[in-house]
């Protein structure tokens, strides 16, 4: 996940459809066993954060595109 370092947090209310667009521009998600080549991933935010998602990408343009799209908190 090392290459992932553009991230962006959404409400977990978006996450769903978000992924979703995310698969759509860019691919399958980074996964550590079966796609490690993955240009984006999605994680929640932990519980400080309980109510939001974590979308990593690994280029700057793509996270640009997402923010353009989705907007963040």
């Amino acid at each position: 996940m090392s290459h992932l370092d553009h991230e962006v947090l959404l409400h977990k209310d978006q996450h769903e459809p978000a992924r979703q667009w995310c698969h759509e521009q860019f691919g399958l998600r980074w996964n550590p066993l079966d796609n490690r080549s993955g240009r984006w991933s999605m994680f929640w935010a932990g519980r400080d954060r309980f109510d939001q998602y974590r979308f990593c990408f690994a280029d700057k343009e793509d996270m640009l595109m997402f923010i353009l799209r989705w907007g963040h908190e």
